[in-house]
């Protein structure tokens, strides 16, 4: 049978049907490829001359002098872990750069350029009066002569709510006096209105006492 060959791989169908042979093959590869493999296509060389130089040389510096810049946005470096003692330096050196560039401002949009707001002091429009010795003195005296015043009034008042207080007092007696008098004389009306009716009556009585009786 074909293909149960022990250690021998065979293939189950025939292979020179399709055009190839035992030779044709490619070997398996045994090992790492190469780091630079042979390029089939090579580059077209550079150009050489005094001209080609001129150039790439102004290319490098017009490079370098965009990236020192202070408008160039650099890219974020991550601190290391350890800190070099060049770096510190270079970094306040740019800053100091960064902080004394001014661009050409005729260039640019006035919207780019920062305006600084200028903070101005309002002015006190009223002025201190300046007030001397005597004038103390004089404002002293009147505040005094008010203060007496006012005690006055005070003491005054207070006389006249006494007063009001004495009358109001002195009128209540008066009316609770009257009202105990008008009670007594409706009690003695009462009084003299009754023997006078029991008057007549006993003078009737002994009228007819001196008729016979049944």
């Amino acid at each position: 049978m074909a293909g149960k060959g022990r250690g021998i791989a065979a293939f189950t169908f025939n292979i020179e049907a399709l055009g190839l042979s035992r030779g044709s093959m490619p070997e398996t590869q045994r090992g790492p490829t190469p780091l630079f493999p042979q390029i089939e296509y090579k580059p077209v060389p550079l150009k050489a001359g005094e001209d080609e130089d001129y150039m790439r040389a102004l290319k490098q510096e017009m490079r370098g002098r965009m990236k020192d810049l202070p408008f160039n946005v650099k890219p974020h470096a991550g601190k290391g872990d350890v800190e070099r003692y060049k770096e510190k330096y270079t970094r306040e050196i740019k800053r100091i750069e960064d902080d004394n560039w001014t661009p050409d401002w005729n260039r640019l949009p006035k919207e780019l350029k920062p305006q600084k707001k200028i903070i101005k002091k309002k002015r006190d429009t009223t002025k201190n009066a300046k007030i001397s010795s005597k004038d103390k003195v004089e404002v002293l005296n009147k505040l005094d002569e008010l203060e007496k015043k006012g005690d006055v009034k005070s003491d005054e008042e207070d006389e006249a709510e006494g007063g009001k207080k004495e009358d109001g007092e002195e009128g209540e007696e008066e009316e609770i006096e009257a009202e105990y008098d008008e009670e007594l004389e409706e009690e003695n009306d009462y009084i003299a209105s009754y023997f006078e009716d029991g008057d007549d009556y006993g003078g009737g009585s002994d009228d007819n006492m001196d008729e016979a009786t049944y």
